[in-house]
């Protein structure tokens, strides 16, 4: 039986959200919701590639940002999606056309409401 895409979407971001219990310790977990429940208004405001390009250089730092660009990257870079054949997001957002990236950056959207969902349901739940 076949996912539709919303369901593709849901399904990888609750992974994705699930694996971050174990690799982010509490006060990161509770600092991955607070850049995820930001990063659609950052994406708005600034553009997917200054959105990422942000994250990337924040991960350097702060683990929770590092694991958000790599979501992020991971969904956009995957077979089916704009950026399919690439090995990170800023690599297929400089080498692609600006109709790849407008697709891209409505995709990376509706899988942060995903991201955004899961990641308040179920990291640091003991602070929630």
């Amino acid at each position: 039986m076949t996912q539709t895409i919303q369901q593709q979407r849901a399904a990888f971001a609750l992974q994705h959200v699930k694996d971050l219990r174990r690799l982010l310790k509490p006060d990161q977990q509770k600092e991955f919701i607070s850049y995820a429940s930001g990063l659609p208004a950052m994406i708005h405001m600034n553009g997917l590639g200054q959105a990422m390009a942000f994250c990337k250089v924040k991960g350097k730092d702060r683990p929770s940002y590092q694991q958000l660009y790599q979501l992020v990257s991971d969904w956009l870079c995957r077979q089916g999606q704009p950026y399919a054949g690439q090995s990170e997001v800023l690599d297929g957002i400089t080498q692609s056309d600006m109709a790849h990236y407008q697709l891209a950056q409505a995709e990376a959207l509706v899988l942060m409401s995903w991201v955004k969902k899961f990641a308040k349901a179920f990291l640091a739940e003991d602070a929630a």
